[in-house]
């Protein structure tokens, strides 16, 4: 029988209800970190602080800074002498601060993070501004609707990706190729892109999370120039709540988007092809159903507890509670355990923000693909 840790525990908590930050921990942390404080104002899923909590549990936590929902929290990130712990009730794990990289602080060019935030090790670079899709539950076409869509000239996605890798404080170890859907005359923009950037770092797993519009994704094309993995985000199982939150994604149908999992897991081999659903979109039943339609198709189902971003129509929504990222969790083990898969993402890092744990594919602990991020405090 599956069973969680209280650093686990605690991880749920905070993803469903949100962490208070006391005063003396947060003026800690600010002051020994170099003046890049908490942490990076982005998506609303990683604008909070990430801590490693004891057992190799990892948490991007929301606060009330950004997500309003937070505002009552009851698990409490609080300094005790020189090191940082987090507690709810009973429930107690000392923690870790992950130390933002120096190109984060002011003064080091806000226009680089227009381009590249680095969560934990990973660098996720944006090549689009806005996006060709709007999802009412995703800031990205929300956060800046004068300057609208645009691309990103591919050369300074690349430099900015280089003082990423090359950061003193927290470099960043691979690369995640993310953020908005270009249009469909910027396809061949979007396939050179991708081309150059794992050419332009050979020795760094490159990863890309797209919308499979046609002509964006050659798979074949993408794993001979050496991609690592891919991700197709169904997001949200349910037909009917699918067109509500995601009409385009709705128009393209959600066949289209399993048999394109299914396809590039026969390319890219097992656990190389994540999808991610939102929970607390859609009843609990009908993302279960998802996970069991990505897991039967080659695909590692990725798990993202909803977390409303106050510049979307669904601002005023709030998380899924405990119990229900517990149910769904320990019922997502449970189908994947059955098609030989497991719940992504298996870099425990990058499980921050994740109904996760970052088990490797057999469940047996950790995996490190990438050296341990730079900590406020090296974990014993």
């Amino acid at each position: 029988m599956l069973e969680v840790s209280v650093a686990q525990q605690l991880k749920v908590r905070m993803l469903a209800t949100g962490l208070s930050i006391t005063p003396s921990a947060r003026s800690w942390i600010v002051q020994s970190a170099h003046g890049a404080g908490l942490f990076a104002t982005d998506y609303a899923s990683t604008s909070g602080p990430i801590l490693e909590l004891e057992g190799d549990v990892w948490v991007n936590a929301p606060v009330q800074d950004h997500n309003p929902f937070a505002a009552n929290a009851t698990t409490v990130l609080d300094l005790e002498g020189d090191h940082l712990v987090v507690h709810d009730g009973a429930l107690e794990s000392p923690a870790w601060y992950c130390l933002q990289p120096r190109y984060h602080e002011p003064g080091h060019g806000r226009e680089l993070m227009d381009f590249v935030v680095t969560h934990g090790d990973r660098a996720r670079l944006s090549p689009l501004q806005s996006c060709a899709m709007t999802c009412t539950f995703c800031n990205v076409p929300y956060d800046d609707p004068i300057s609208g869509y645009a691309l990103k000239p591919i050369v300074d996605c690349i430099d900015a990706l280089q003082v990423a890798i090359d950061d003193p404080i927290q470099p960043a170890h691979h690369i995640l190729i993310s953020g908005g859907t270009p249009k469909p005359k910027d396809v061949e923009n979007h396939n050179e892109l991708y081309r150059r950037v794992i050419e332009a770092f050979p020795g760094i797993p490159v990863d890309i999370m797209m919308v499979p519009i046609p002509g964006v994704l050659d798979v074949p094309a993408l794993k001979s120039a050496g991609l690592n993995d891919l991700s197709i985000n169904l997001e949200v199982y349910d037909r009917k709540r699918q067109q509500e939150v995601a009409r385009q994604k709705y128009n393209w149908g959600r066949g289209y988007y399993l048999d394109f999992i299914e396809q590039a897991a026969e390319v890219l081999g097992p656990g190389h092809v994540r999808s991610m659903l939102l929970v607390g979109l859609e009843s609990v039943e009908s993302t279960l159903e998802g996970v069991e339609a990505i897991a039967q198709r080659g695909g590692v189902p990725v798990l993202s507890p909803f977390r409303p971003d106050p510049v979307t129509p669904l601002g005023g929504m709030l998380p899924p509670d405990y119990d229900v990222l517990l149910d769904v969790y320990f019922r997502s083990q449970e189908i994947v355990a059955r098609y030989g898969t497991f719940l992504g993402p298996s870099c425990p890092p990058c499980s921050h923000n994740t109904l996760n744990f970052g088990a490797d594919p057999d469940g047996h602990g950790p995996c490190y693909h990438h050296p341990h991020p730079a900590m406020l405090e090296s974990p014993a």
